[in-house]
Order: C-alpha cells, then structure tokens, then sequence
C-alpha cells in the first residue's frame, strides 16, 4: 500500500489533535496499568479498577499528611539571617555603583531587579523560541500522522464497503 501525500495544513485541527492524543496517552497508560497490576498481584482486569481506586486512596491520605507536615514545618533560617544577608546585598551593590548610590532607598532593589532581569530575559526569549519552533515541528508530525491515519482508514472502508456491495 502506498503511503498517501500529506498536506502541509491538513483539516485536523489543534482541538481534534489535543483529543485524539490524550485519548491514546490515557489508553496507553491504562493497559499498562491493567498489566502491572495483573503481574504484581496476579489479579484480573476487572478487579484492577477496584486495587487501583484502594490504592489511590491510600496514596492519597499520605500525600495529604506528609504536605501537611511540609506546610507547618518551621524554617531554619532566623530573621537575623534575613536582616544580614538584605545588609550584604544593599552594601554589596552600593560598593559598586559608588557612594552616591546609598542615598537612594530603594536602591538595593533596584539593583537587585535589574541583574535579574538581565541574567533571565535573554535565557527565557530563547527557551521559549526553543519551545515555540519544537511545538510547531511536533504538532505538523502528528497532524500528519493523524491525516495519514484517517486516510488510510477512509480507504479502507471504502475498499470494504465496495466488497461487500
């Protein structure tokens, strides 16, 4: 069978396309569940619905107890650790913008805004072309893969619908 042409912009739009791939994610990962489970435990797939709900409950519970003991755990840094290390950053950036620098108040702030602007801007512009460019390339593969798909099954329901008529 030869591989049909794909259009560059087929008519599978982003909607169809977000839906049929968590469609196939979410049936992937539950017969790989069902299948863990039937070997872990030598059950059988109607039973793995009620293990996996058992399961997720218990899970559950402990995930809700241990955030709330990462919630209410205390700190280890003192509030003279704060007061110190804001001292060190206001004097470390008045050193070098010059005295003059100290008589703005904010000035720390300022300081501190700016380096990290400037650090981070240019890094997050290129991650998200980065993301942009991947997405794009990723979206066209599957589209066309699903166009391919439909396609070939349109096809064969025609060829099968003529066999039978």
């Amino acid at each position: 069978m030869a591989a049909t042409p794909a259009t560059s912009r087929s008519q599978f739009g982003a909607g169809e396309l977000f839906l049929a791939d968590s469609r196939l994610a979410f049936a992937v990962l539950n017969v790989a569940r069902v299948r863990i489970l039937q070997r872990l435990f030598g059950i059988s797939p109607q039973q793995a619905n009620l293990l996996t709900f058992v399961m997720a409950v218990t899970a559950g519970h402990t995930a809700a107890k241990t955030a709330g003991r990462v919630v209410s755990a205390p700190l280890r840094i003192s509030g003279m650790d704060v007061a110190m290390g804001g001292f060190l950053a206001r004097e470390g950036a008045v050193g070098v913008a010059g005295p003059s620098a100290g008589e703005i108040s904010p000035f720390a702030t300022l300081v501190t805004i700016g380096l990290a602007g400037g650090l981070a801007i240019p890094a997050l512009r290129r991650l998200s072309h980065t993301l942009r460019a991947t997405e794009r390339r990723v979206r066209t593969l599957r589209e066309r893969q699903y166009s391919n798909a439909r396609q070939a099954m349109a096809a064969a329901l025609a060829r099968s619908g003529n066999a039978g008529g």
